[in-house]
C-alpha cells in the first residue's frame, strides 16, 4: 500500500493496539467461540442472549455467511489458528446442505435443523454466503484440489449476483416496494466488498473492474457534495429524489462505512484525490449524524430534518459505531489531522462507554437515544460475528504498520 499512514503518534499507536487486541482476542472471539456453535444440528445459533444462552433456535443465513467469512478471514490475515478454520467450515457445510433451494438462490431464515422458513430478503444474503466459501477456501490448505471446488462455487455464485446488482430497484432499504425505481446505495457497497474479498484472495482484472465500477457509481451517483451527504437512495441516473423520503435518506454509519472501503481503495491504487474524497463523505456524514445532546451517531437522518419512515431513526447501533472508529483512525493515520484526531477520540470514548457488556462480555447491539439498552441480546438475525471483529482486525493491522 502506498499512501503513508503513520501519523499517529507511536505510543499512542500501540496503546490503541493493545486495546483493540484485547477486545477482539479477549473478548469478542472467544464470545462466539464458545457460544454459537451448534455442535447437534450444525451452523451457528444466531438469537443468543446478554450471556449467550440460546433464546431461539432458528438459524439466519446473512449473519452465518458473514461468520463463516470473518473465521475464515481470521484464520487467513491473522493466524492459522485451527479452531477458527474448523469452526468456519462448520458454518460452511451448513450453508451448502440446507441453504440453498432449487434454482440456486438462498433461504434466509432455517429451523435449527435446516428447513427452510423463508427466502431470501436481498442478494445480499448470498453475496455473505460467496464470501465465506472464497474465503475458506483460500484456509484450506492446497487450492488446486478439494477446496477448489468451494472456490469455484463462491465465483459461479459472485458471477450470478453481479449483473443483479445496480439494477433499479423499487424497494429501498429493504421496506416495501413503491412504484418508484431507485439505485440504492447499497448495492455499490456489496459489489465493492465482494470483489475486494476475492481479489485479495485471487487477484484478477476482473474483480478490479467491479472494484472500479463501484467506485465511480458511489461517487457519481450518490455522493452529492453540493448537499453535503452521501444519498442511500437516488434515481438509476444518480439524480436526487428529494420529494420522497426515501430520496432524502441519510445513513451515516452505511457512508462512512463506504468511505473506509474508498479509503482502502485510494491506498492500493495511490490515489490522493480518492482519500480526500472519501474523508469529506466521512466528515459530513458525522456532521448530519452526531448526536450533539446524547453523543453517538443516530441510525438514519433525512437530509432536511424531515420525518424518515423507519422509526429507528435515532436508535444507536454497535455497527456504524465501529465503523466510524476505524474510517477516522484509518483517516488520522493518513493525514495526521488534529480535527480527524479529535473526532477519532470523540466516537472511541463514547463507543466503548456504552457498547462492551462488562458482565458477559460481547457488546449490546441496539442502544435509545439516551444511550441505554433497547434490549440484551448479543445475536439476531443481523448482528452476529462480522462488523466489530472486522474494524477491530483492521485497526489491528493498521496499527501495527504506524
Amino acid at each position: 500500500m502506498s499512501l503513508d499512514c503513520s501519523q499517529i503518534p507511536r505510543e499512542q499507536a500501540e496503546r490503541l493496539l493493545a486495546h483493540y487486541r484485547a477486545a477482539l482476542f479477549d473478548d469478542m472471539v472467544p464470545w462466539w467461540m464458545t457460544h454459537s456453535p451448534d455442535r447437534e444440528c450444525g451452523g451457528y445459533y444466531c438469537c443468543l442472549e446478554r450471556d449467550g444462552r440460546v433464546y431461539v433456535g432458528e438459524k439466519y443465513t446473512w449473519p452465518t455467511g458473514r461468520q463463516v467469512w470473518m473465521l475464515s478471514h481470521l484464520y487467513n490475515r491473522h493466524e492459522a489458528r485451527e479452531e477458527w478454520r474448523e469452526l468456519a467450515a462448520h458454518g460452511a457445510r451448513f450453508l451448502a446442505e440446507h441453504a440453498f433451494a432449487d434454482d440456486g438462490k438462498m433461504y434466509f431464515r432455517l429451523s435449527r435443523e435446516g428447513r427452510p422458513r423463508a427466502r431470501s430478503l436481498s442478494l445480499y444474503t448470498e453475496c455473505f454466503a460467496a464470501m465465506g466459501f472464497a474465503e475458506l477456501s483460500a484456509a484450506t490448505g492446497n487450492r488446486a484440489t478439494g477446496d477448489r471446488a468451494m472456490w469455484d462455487r463462491a465465483v459461479a455464485m459472485v458471477e450470478r449476483i453481479l449483473p443483479r446488482l445496480g439494477m433499479p430497484s423499487d424497494t429501498a432499504m429493504l421496506g416495501y416496494p413503491i412504484d418508484v425505481q431507485f439505485h440504492l446505495h447499497a448495492h455499490d457497497m456489496m459489489r465493492l466488498t465482494v470483489a475486494w474479498v476475492l481479489n485479495a484472495i485471487e487477484p484478477r482484472e476482473r474483480w478490479e473492474e467491479e472494484i472500479s465500477l463501484s467506485v465511480r457509481s458511489l461517487l457519481e451517483k450518490h455522493w452529492k457534495p453540493e448537499l453535503g451527504v452521501l444519498l442511500e437512495n437516488v434515481a438509476p441516473d444518480g439524480q436526487p429524489l428529494l420529494d420522497l423520503p426515501e430520496g432524502r435518506m441519510v445513513h451515516p454509519g452505511h457512508a462512512i462505512e463506504s468511505a473506509w472501503m474508498l479509503m482502502e481503495v485510494a491506498r492500493a491504487r495511490d490515489d490522493a484525490t480518492l482519500m480526500q474524497t472519501a474523508i469529506d463523505i466521512v466528515l459530513s456524514s458525522l456532521e448530519i449524524g452526531w448526536d450533539e445532546t446524547y453523543g453517538g451517531l443516530r441510525y438514519l437522518r433525512n437530509l432536511d430534518g424531515t420525518p424518515t419512515h423507519p422509526l429507528e431513526v435515532d436508535m444507536k447501533l454497535w455497527w456504524p459505531h465501529g465503523e466510524t472508529l476505524y474510517a477516522l483512525l484509518l483517516a488520522w493515520a493518513h493525514t495526521g489531522r488534529s480535527d480527524l484526531r479529535a473526532w477519532y477520540e470523540r466516537v472511541h470514548e463514547y463507543t466503548f462507554d456504552h457498547f462492551p457488556d462488562r458482565e458477559h462480555g460481547e457488546w449490546f447491539g441496539y442502544l435509545n437515544r439516551d444511550g441505554s439498552p433497547a434490549f440484551t441480546a448479543k445475536a439476531n438475525g443481523w448482528k452476529g460475528f462480522f462488523h466489530v471483529p472486522r474494524i477491530m482486525l483492521r485497526a489491528c493491522q493498521l496499527l501495527s504498520e504506524t
